[in-house]
């Protein structure tokens, strides 16, 4: 009886694991997509003609400006617009598992978009 109670533990510790390794990252997507949507409303707000030279410079500037805590190496991946209406940022950041002594724990990269429509 001993070794089955003993599996059965170890085998709802590593189901433990894995919904909260799956729970952190789908939290730190959440948390990019919001950054890197109020970093496309930011843009769009300062630039009174959408270029795609101005919008990195703006989208680079709201990420200087506000601590992003949660988030780490967050970069700057694109800041466009194609239409001219809609600005498209998109950003990247490292994700790393809650438990970092668990053996398997590697790092890995988070990537999202954000975007911000102007009206007519």
């Amino acid at each position: 009886m001993a070794p089955l109670g003993i599996g059965l533990s170890l085998l709802s510790l590593m189901t433990t694991l894995v919904i909260l390794a799956a729970g952190s990252i789908y939290l730190s997507e959440r948390r990019l997509t919001s950054v890197a949507e109020s970093s496309a409303l930011y843009a769009l707000g300062r630039s009174d003609v959408i270029s795609n030279q101005s919008l990195p410079k703006y989208a680079g500037e709201f990420l200087e400006m506000h601590p992003l805590k949660g988030l780490k190496q967050v970069s700057l991946i694109e800041a466009s617009s194609r239409d001219g209406f809609t600005v498209r940022v998109r950003l990247c950041s490292l994700w790393r598992p809650i438990f970092d002594v668990y053996k398997f724990s590697d790092v890995g990269m988070i990537c999202s978009e954000g975007l911000a429509r102007r009206g007519k």
